[in-house]
C-alpha cells in the first residue's frame, strides 16, 4: 500500500478529497476479508478484524480477479456492479467515488508489489505470476467440480418440473371432461313436484 501510494498518490488524494474512510473488501473466493483505508496521506491495507465490520463506510464483496481488476482500473465497474458480479452495502457513493477515481488510470499492481520487496522485486513478480496461475487452475478445477455434482441435481429438477406440468395439463383436461359430462347429463326440470302429504283439495 505504502508503494502504491507512493506510485498514485493523485489517485487518493481525489478519492479521499472530502473524507477519508474506510472499506471492507470481502473476496467470495477466499475465507479472508480486507480493511481498506483511503487516505490522502496515510492509506492502509491489512487482513480485517471481526469487529471492523460495524465501522467501515461500505462493504464490496465479489470474486478476487473482479476487484482486483476494479482496483487496476481495467474493468467496467458499473457491467461488474449491474450484472452483481460485485455487491455494496453501506455508502454507495463512497464506492463511486473509488471507481470513478481509479476508472481509465493505468495502475500496475504486480509491479507495485514486486517494487515493495526492493532488490527481492524479481523474485517476488515470479511468485506472484505463479501464485495466479495456481489460482487460476484451482478456479476452474473448483467450477468444474460443481458443475459435476450440481448438474445431475438440476436435470433431475428439470425432469421433474416437466413431469409435473404435464400432471397438471392433464389434471386440467380431465376436471372439463367431467364438467362437460356433468352438464349433458343434469336432468331438465319438470313440472312441479307432487306432494304426497298435501291436503285434498275442496270439491
Amino acid at each position: 500500500m505504502a508503494t502504491m501510494h507512493h506510485r498514485y498518490r493523485p489517485v487518493f488524494e481525489r478519492v479521499a478529497e472530502q473524507e477519508a474512510f474506510a472499506l471492507l473488501i470481502s473476496p467470495t473466493d477466499l475465507d479472508l476479508q480486507f480493511y481498506l483505508k483511503i487516505d490522502a496521506d496515510h492509506p492502509e491495507l491489512r487482513p480485517a478484524r471481526h469487529s471492523e465490520e460495524e465501522t467501515v463506510a461500505a462493504q464490496i464483496s465479489g470474486p478476487l480477479p473482479a476487484l482486483l481488476e476494479l482496483l487496476q482500473g481495467t474493468s467496467d465497474g458499473d457491467a461488474l456492479f449491474f450484472s452483481r458480479t460485485l455487491r455494496i452495502k453501506g455508502r454507495t457513493e463512497l464506492v463511486v467515488a473509488l471507481r470513478n477515481a481509479l476508472d481509465g488510470e493505468s495502475i500496475d499492481l504486480r509491479s507495485a508489489v514486486a517494487e515493495s520487496f526492493g532488490v527481492m522485486g524479481p523474485a517476488a513478480r515470479a511468485a506472484l505470476g505463479l501464485a495466479e496461475k495456481i489460482y487460476r487452475q484451482l478456479q476452474h478445477d473448483m467450477n468444474r467440480t460443481a458443475n459435476a455434482l450440481t448438474s445431475p441435481t438440476a436435470k433431475r429438477l428439470l425432469g421433474v418440473e416437466k413431469r409435473t406440468s404435464a400432471q397438471a395439463v392433464t389434471l386440467a383436461e380431465i376436471e372439463k371432461t367431467i364438467q362437460r359430462r356433468n352438464r349433458h347429463t343434469r336432468p331438465k326440470p319438470s313440472g312441479a313436484a307432487k306432494d304426497d302429504f298435501a291436503l285434498p283439495a275442496n270439491p
